[in-house]
């Protein structure tokens, strides 16, 4: 026993070796300590990265936000997208995402979580953290909550929205929309002028020397069809009447289907019963002196020639029904309407198809063109009219009131008064493919929805707002 106190004593006397002792007893807890520190930045490295894509996450719903207004399905679908689609690469575990709408439909929240992998498993073991958590908050800024009155839906389009020459629309208190993804989907040539709440373009907007009065945003997100799926009244039965021609006196038209147009010139003055009107292969056209006033009143084209035209100083009072099948719907082209021969794209819109057959001779309207006859008083007048089939025509300076929507999915719309158009409406909207605006007229779209019975169609009827986005806490 002695002995072997004193070897005890003799080993703890000893100074040789000492920090190599310290350092193996040491060891582990400088490992440890490495170990920890390494996933703590890699903990820190994995929360940064899912910061970031819930940031971009959040902005990009709320981009959308300011365009359309956000359904709660609708923004988490988004979201669901937006990460699967931005997740850094070889990350080893998905992320769970959740997005809500909050402060008034005017921001979204966007939470997400994602489990770690850390080198040494520190974190998990001795810290119990095994996953990231993070927020997003962007709001939409910089407007006022504004309506929809105005969508060209061409994607393809040079000049979705086009004001040529003086050209103006009034639109304080709703959004302008152009869908088109040209860099100049929306183009206000000098002397024109624009004032509306906002001009949203998924391309961009050209202004060549025009007044702008309206927040610009670009690089917006498609805002899809809100009428593609509306349901249509039936416009295949037999024929009510046919070749409808009023030149003078007063005549009353009832509701029904008028097959190869309807053509009310000189000094008629016709009264439209409340009702479906379907014009079927040939146009519904006021020209001249004519005046046509109607209330509760649904015009449908369909067939070949069915366009919307009103000439000269014909005066325009329709108002569309405030229920029923075709509840808010003044004028619409439905599914069955069927494009002209003379076909336009990028703005071009003339007697000659494109890239169909060889030019006729100057002045000459292709054989297709001339449009229904009527009798030989009118035949030379309603040829000259109908010459641009592809081509919807607003160029009456009377035509005051246009109340409620106008839906031209197809064809193009040509606007080339010399007075204010619906300018007396409580509301106007417009769902076209394009939009031109001719030699000085002044497009005005009223939004004053409560000032009459006629609803906004499902769809229409969403505020959009504000022109900027920005994170918030």
């Amino acid at each position: 026993m002695s002995r072997l106190l004193g070897i005890l004593s003799t080993f703890l006397a000893a100074r040789q070796g000492g920090t190599a002792i310290l350092f193996a007893i040491a060891l582990p807890a400088i490992v440890g300590v490495g170990g920890l520190a390494t996933d703590y930045s890699a903990t820190s490295t994995s929360r940064g990265r899912l910061q970031a894509v819930l940031d971009s996450t959040a902005l990009s719903i709320a981009r959308e936000m300011t365009v359309a207004n956000g359904v709660q399905q609708r923004v988490q679908q988004l979201a669901e997208q937006y990460v699967a689609a931005n997740i850094p690469a070889n990350t080893p575990y998905p992320i769970v995402v959740s997005a809500s709408i909050v402060e008034n439909n005017l921001a979204v929240k966007v939470t997400g979580q994602q489990q770690i992998a850390t080198p040494f498993g520190l974190m998990e073991r001795f810290a119990g953290i095994t996953s990231v958590s993070a927020v997003a908050l962007a709001r939409v800024t910089g407007g006022t909550v504004a309506k929809v009155c105005m969508l060209a839906l061409g994607e393809a389009l040079n000049g979705g929205i086009f004001l040529h020459n003086g050209s103006a629309v009034t639109a304080p208190e709703c959004s302008m929309y152009s869908n088109s993804t040209d860099k100049n989907a929306v183009i206000i040539q000098k002397g024109s002028r624009i004032k509306s709440s906002m001009i949203c373009a998924r391309g961009g907007v050209k202004n060549l020397a025009g007044l702008i009065d309206a927040t610009v945003v670009s690089d917006c997100p498609v805002l899809k069809d809100p009428l593609a799926l509306k349901a249509e009244p039936p416009t295949t039965g037999a024929c009510d009447y046919n070749l409808t021609i009023v030149l003078a006196g007063t005549k009353t038209l009832n509701p029904g289907t008028y097959c190869n147009g309807a053509y009310i010139f000189g000094s008629a003055r016709v009264k439209m019963n409340p009702g479906i009107y379907v014009f079927r292969n040939g146009p519904f056209l006021v020209a001249q002196n004519a005046e046509v006033t109607g209330v509760g009143v649904s015009i449908l084209l369909t067939g070949k020639f069915s366009m919307l035209r009103l000439h000269d100083n014909s005066l325009i009072n329709l108002s569309a029904p405030s229920s029923g099948a075709a509840a808010g719907m003044l004028v619409w082209e439905t599914r069955g309407w069927l494009p002209g021969s003379n076909s336009w794209k990028n703005g071009g819109c003339g007697s000659v198809p494109s890239g169909v057959r060889p030019p006729t001779p100057p002045g000459t309207p292709p054989p297709a063109d001339v449009g229904p006859t009527g009798c030989a008083s009118v035949q030379a007048h309603v040829a000259r009219l109908m010459k641009k089939t592809n081509e919807h025509q607003i160029n009456s300076d009377r035509a005051k009131v246009l109340t409620g929507t106008i839906y031209l999915p197809r064809g193009l719309l040509l606007i080339d008064s010399r007075q204010p158009v619906a300018d007396q409406s409580p509301f106007t909207v417009f769902v076209v493919n394009k939009l031109d605006i001719f030699d000085g007229p002044n497009l005005v779209l009223n939004a004053n929805y409560s000032g009459s019975t006629v609803p906004v169609p499902a769809g229409l009827n969403a505020a959009v707002g504000g022109s900027q986005v920005r994170l918030g806490q």
